[in-house]
């Protein structure tokens, strides 16, 4: 499903208008009919009647003048406050006022703070409070009347459902405008914002509920839009089945660079996952001091002990020996628990230069990188790199905070620079593409922060690349799949006990409920 921001969607607006002659108020009824649609189950829910319509004096409001006709015209109780003056409204706005005002519905004017207290007081009378005072067009900070006006809103206690994006989320990127409505239910017309979906946006929107309002659909599939959904009947495509007559030299050998003392941990989760999202080789190449440990937990991986120069880290002194492991496997991962050394930093611009297989670069692979991030120039091979926002501003030397404001700009323009694929964790993973596409994942729950976690997805990546997956699709299929077997463990165990190994064991479950047996 393709995402948009304001600007796009606006864009789709007017190819609609212009191109296919479609009457702007004819989307405009639309929009409302699918609102009052929503807000009409409610009312069958809680068995409620009564309903506030707060709009302002653009389009979102002229969707809810729509909302309140067909609800009034279905014998609901409807009061509609409007936010500023009446006599700027234009258009197919000022059409559907005007419509209400001949039909005399309850309709009054938010002027000053003096109105806002009144409001506050009509609001314990109604039950449904419906939010269609800004769209997709907002671009400043909620301030003045409408900061307050928000404030009450929020305050009352009632149900409240937003028209396409809550009030004061900015519609592409999920940040808060000042302040935004906290809604109940968000319905959203014809796609997803980008504010719907982003934190902190997301938390505003609650449930979401997507209703399209006849812009045609080829004007999208035209568009070329670059940001979509990951969801679970694309991870269906991706994922291959397996054919009856096969064996494990099918399902590709994968090679892992990882671990050192203290750190044998992140090596075996990264490990394990390969194994789970079925890989049919592993190599793990650990130094030597650690192999004992490795063999008799990983009893299906094959060891590759390396010789130490300085104990428990892998050594520019046994490059030659990677790099023949490597050349006789499908794919590389390099860095969970690795440990942070010059002499990585040597290793990796070593397997850069020589690499002709898809490489995963995590972790401490991404630390190294972030001292020598011009190795990437040397990348013969398409390398997919997944850092969480500490690495991300190491890579970019940007500023924590302006990578969370800014998270799918920068992940763009990262992927594109450095040609690679980026997948950004978090609450909501990005993977962006060189071709400048990003993608956004929904799954997944807070319980998966924990120490582990992107080894695991690090490990199915390469599990995925092994058997022979387009970089693209092993990314955007691992984000999702990891998700998934996240929120399995999370509904089995909760969030607060949940560690990396629950999230592997979970993996062919996943799998298994998206592509069957």
């Amino acid at each position: 499903m393709k995402v948009v921001d304001g600007i796009q969607m606006k864009r789709l607006d007017q190819k609609a208008l212009e191109e296919y002659k479609i009457p702007g108020i004819i989307l405009m009824e639309q929009a409302g009919m699918a609102v009052a649609d929503e807000v009409l189950k409610e009312i069958q829910r809680q068995e409620i009647s009564k309903v506030m319509i707060i709009c302002g004096l653009g389009n979102n409001g002229g969707d809810g003048f729509v909302t309140a006709r067909h609800l009034f015209q279905r014998g609901i109780a409807v009061k509609v406050r409007i936010i500023g003056d009446v006599a700027r409204v234009t258009g197919d706005t000022k059409t559907n006022y005007d419509i209400l005002r001949k039909l005399k519905l309850d309709i009054k004017m938010l002027l000053d703070l003096q109105d806002i207290e009144k409001l506050s007081e009509e609001m314990p009378h109604c039950s449904i409070i419906v939010d269609a005072i800004c769209g997709t067009g907002l671009n400043r900070d909620m301030g003045g009347l409408w900061k307050e006006l928000i404030h009450v809103i929020n305050r009352s206690g009632k149900y409240i459902l937003s028209v396409d994006i809550p009030s004061g989320v900015s519609a592409g990127t999920g940040n808060i405008l000042g302040n935004a409505v906290r809604a109940n239910k968000t319905v959203v017309l014809q796609l997803p914002k980008v504010g719907n979906i982003n934190f902190p946006g997301a938390e505003y929107s609650q449930t979401m509920v997507v209703k399209d309002i006849g812009i045609p659909k080829e004007i999208i599939e035209q568009d070329n839009l670059n940001i979509s959904l990951i969801t679970q009947e694309m991870i269906k495509r991706i994922l291959p089945r397996r054919k009856n007559d096969t064996h494990k030299g099918n399902y590709g050998k994968a090679y892992i660079v990882a671990g050192s003392t203290g750190m044998t941990g992140a090596a075996m989760l990264t490990c394990e996952a390969v194994l789970r999202s079925g890989a049919g080789l592993l190599k793990v190449a650990i130094p030597q001091s650690l192999n004992s440990i490795m063999e008799t937990r990983l009893i299906e991986a094959i060891t590759v002990p390396l010789p130490e120069l300085k104990k428990g880290v892998v050594g520019i002194s046994d490059i030659e020996k990677i790099i023949k492991t490597m050349k006789e496997s499908n794919v590389i991962a390099i860095g969970p628990g690795s440990g942070q050394t010059r002499e990585l930093e040597e290793v990796l611009r070593n397997i850069c230069e020589e690499a002709t297989i898809p490489m995963v670069l995590d972790a401490d692979a991404l630390n190294s990188l972030a001292h020598r991030l011009d190795i990437l120039n040397l990348l013969k091979t398409t390398a997919v790199l997944t850092p969480h926002i500490g690495e991300m501003a190491r890579l970019t030397n940007l500023p924590i905070e302006e990578i969370q404001r800014n998270k799918i700009q920068i992940a763009i323009e990262f992927a594109k620079k450095w040609k690679v694929i980026l997948i950004l964790k978090g609450a909501r993973t990005l993977v962006a593409s060189p071709e400048g596409k990003i993608f956004i994942n929904t799954t997944g729950n807070p319980g998966m922060a924990t120490a582990g976690s992107g080894d695991v997805l690090t490990g199915i990546i390469t599990g995925f690349l092994a058997q022979g997956l387009q970089p693209l699709d092993a990314a955007l299929a691992a984000v999702y799949i990891h998700g998934t077997a996240g929120d399995r463990a999370a509904n089995r165990i909760g969030e607060y006990g949940l560690m990396a190994g629950d999230i592997v064991l979970e993996l062919p479950l996943a799998i298994k409920e998206i592509v069957g047996k």
